[in-house]
């Protein structure tokens, strides 16, 4: 009888115990890489039982990867949880993949936006296959017939930049935060493309839109919890920011982007010339439909595509411009080459246009300079959709690949000094400019920004304007200047820091 007792009553601990054991073994073999063991890149440290990689993850990316290249090379492994993922350095290895090989390497993986927002399959950025082809050319074309590298954009943009002058000189050379009244010019350029109108920089509506672009970048969470965020967005609280950034997207998708195509459609005439890129998009989904053609336009793509052209048209800009003015404060010598140039071409009476450009030589290399060292968006991600063999190594199908952009744009065998600003890299003996083969701030392949035109002429003229008008001075000439270190999230952007505007009294 006591035999039996506890027979019975050790029964249902064994079943627990079965299940317990059952449900670990179904955990190890979810994270576990399926082509463990076969010719993958290499890894740089052994994976840890569940989580594999994923701490080593933890921190500043991009330093991250860079001691995990020392020690496994330029192209190696990490397990993130079950995910495999491939780390790629050097412009030949991104060249060979993103160029040779885009077939299989030029979908974008489940991202953030995918997972938290539900925005999978999207717009330009998370659009695959089909939908993805159609989307980039139907926006190519509006953006071209809108003017994204033309006179029409240059116009635009002057009208703007004077604007933005304006408000730096009524600083009367005060120490200001410098990114969010230039993420507000530089947004009010895009506005004008697809919105059609400007808004003024204190408009609440506007302000609201820009800070919530902002918070997209600069408050999204550390990449090595992506793959868990819609898990971890469930938990009690907050603690890795998911909720908050969501709340962000979302306002910025339900109040700006679906708000704008509503007030759009609601008058719309389809026999007009569309005045916005809401306008064009529109009109093009009517025109499939009517004909019966099959497309994948439609308005939640729309919505994304707004969002998209906001964040790559602003970001890149506005950042850029921030890095500038604070490699400007650490080498004073260099603005005075700048305005000299200026000077000398285009004078003081008026400001720089578009047609000025070709003639700052020295401008332009500072431009590309300051995109070298403090690129916006170093990192690039896609997904593998077939196997694929590069320097020997399986490129296995569903892995995902991230490229390193700053291992060519700061390789130290091509660039002399790779850590140091010096424009002069960019300029032949006789001091003109020319291009160089390395220079990939915008990427590489299929995928390249769509917005690098709009970016190159926003640049040249916010840039030109402000080396013209004002001197960069640091907000306390006496103290240690502002840090060169930046900051990782889904941008590279400096830390805060202050900046005076000093009128040249020209």
């Amino acid at each position: 009888m006591l035999t039996y007792f506890l027979s019975a009553l050790t029964a249902p601990w064994s079943l627990i115990g079965s299940v317990l054991a059952l449900l670990v073994f179904w955990a190890w073999s979810k994270t576990k890489l399926k082509y463990e063991g076969s010719n993958i890149p290499p890894f740089p440290a052994p994976a840890k039982p569940f989580l594999g990689h994923l701490l080593l993850m933890k921190g500043d990316i991009l330093e991250n990867i860079s001691w995990m290249r020392k020690k496994a090379g330029d192209i190696f492994s990490l397990n993130l949880a079950g995910q495999h993922l491939i780390v790629v350095h050097g412009i030949e290895n991104m060249r060979q993949i993103l160029v040779k090989h885009a077939e299989f390497a030029s979908d974008r993986p489940v991202d953030l936006s995918s997972q938290v927002v539900g925005e999978y399959n999207h717009g330009m950025f998370t659009s695959r296959g089909p939908n993805w082809k159609e989307q980039r050319s139907t926006a190519m074309s509006i953006l071209r017939d809108f003017g994204m590298g033309k006179d029409m954009m240059a116009k635009k943009t002057e009208l703007e930049v004077q604007i933005y002058i304006e408000k730096l000189a009524n600083f009367q050379g005060q120490a200001i935060n410098l990114p969010l009244l230039t993420s507000a010019a530089v947004c009010n350029v895009v506005c004008s493309v697809i919105v059609g109108d400007r808004f003024d920089y204190e408009d609440d509506y506007f302000k609201r839109m820009v800070d919530n672009l902002n918070a997209f970048v600069l408050k999204a969470p550390s990449p090595w919890i992506f793959n868990a965020a819609t898990a971890l967005k469930r938990l009690p609280g907050d603690s890795f920011g998911i909720k908050e950034w969501e709340a962000s997207v979302n306002d910025l998708n339900e109040n700006f982007c679906k708000y704008q195509i509503n007030r759009n459609k609601k008058d719309l005439n389809f026999d007009n010339e569309p005045e916005n890129f809401i306008t064009a998009y529109l009109q093009e989904m009517q025109k499939k439909k009517e004909s019966n053609t099959p497309t994948y336009l439609d308005e939640p793509n729309l919505v994304s595509h707004i969002k998209s052209l906001f964040l790559a048209g602003t970001e890149t800009t506005s950042t850029t411009i921030n890095w500038c003015v604070l490699f400007c404060l650490h080498h004073p010598e260099v603005q005075e080459k700048v305005f000299n140039e200026i000077n000398a071409h285009v004078g003081t009476a008026r400001a720089p246009n578009k047609s000025d450009i070709p003639n700052l030589h020295y401008l332009s290399a500072v431009i590309r300079e300051t995109q070298r060292l403090g690129g916006v968006f170093p990192i690039l991600s896609r997904l593998v959709t077939d196997n694929f063999e590069v320097q020997g190594y399986l490129i296995p199908k569903d892995s995902q690949l991230m490229f390193n952009l700053n291992s060519a744009l700061q390789d130290e065998e091509t660039w002399k000094d790779a850590g140091k600003f010096y424009p002069e890299r960019f300029l032949d003996e006789s001091g003109h400019f020319i291009k160089r083969n390395e220079f990939i701030p915008f990427g590489l392949g299929r995928r390249i920004c769509p917005g690098e035109a709009m970016a190159r002429v926003e640049l040249d003229l916010f840039l030109s304007s402000m080396f013209q008008r004002f001197r960069f001075e640091p907000e306390d000439p006496t103290a240690e200047l502002p840090s060169l270190k930046g900051v990782m999230s889904l941008a590279f952007t400096p830390k805060p820091y202050k900046v005076r505007f000093l009128n040249r009294d020209i």
